[in-house]
């Protein structure tokens, strides 16, 4: 099954990434929400437009749905600095190459996973810094109460793909491409001093 492979072959990764990415780490500051907030609005932006032309959509999947570039645009402007951060280009290592369904499933296995904690997280910012889904925290209560069953339609999605086309070596590449390019983008110094001119 390919959600099994897909956990087995990115394991390592994953657990990198939430080290690289940590919003539950006590002394989380609203200037370092800021700041990561920033980071996930230049990836996303630069990530989720390659998805057009990749043909996911001839394989019934609902795309528009998953996109969350605009809710990051959001919270931002919530959060009273978009209008400082939407000048600046973003500073991106290479992204994976998003030309067939296949590596569309692989990448969205990365982003539809970042919002399985997004309910915990929504209410860690709550409590610890006082920023809702009203104020600016949108983008990790992206889908609210209906998380649960909208990574059951994903992985309904994704296994139905990689039964009916046996693609499962390209999704799970994809997959794991899309972790390092975030692991490397939200590690990077250089991308510490773009944020930190401007937020």
């Amino acid at each position: 099954m390919i959600l099994a492979k897909l956990k087995e072959s990115t394991r390592d990764q994953h657990e990198n990434l939430e080290k690289v990415v940590n919003v539950m780490e006590s002394g989380f500051t609203r200037g370092a929400y800021e700041r990561l907030l920033a980071r996930f609005y230049q990836f996303y932006r630069a990530i989720e437009p390659k998805f057009v032309g990749s043909g996911i959509e001839s394989t019934g999947f609902d795309l528009t749905a998953r996109l969350k570039t605009h809710l990051l645009e959001a919270d931002l402007k919530k959060l009273g600095i978009f209008n400082s951060r939407d000048q600046i280009a973003p500073v991106l290592t290479a992204l994976p190459e998003i030309d067939s369904p296949a590596k569309a499933f692989g990448t969205l296995y990365v982003l539809e996973g970042a919002t399985l904690g997004g309910q915990i997280i929504t209410r860690h910012l709550k409590q610890h810094l006082g920023i809702d889904n009203g104020s600016g925290c949108s983008f990790f209560n992206s889908y609210g109460d209906q998380v649960g069953p909208m990574w059951k339609k994903f992985g309904a999605a994704i296994t139905a793909f990689a039964e009916q086309n046996g693609d499962d070596e390209a999704i799970v590449q994809a997959a794991r491409d899309t972790f390092d390019a975030f692991a490397e983008y939200f590690s990077s110094a250089q991308v510490d001093r773009s944020i930190a001119q401007t937020v």
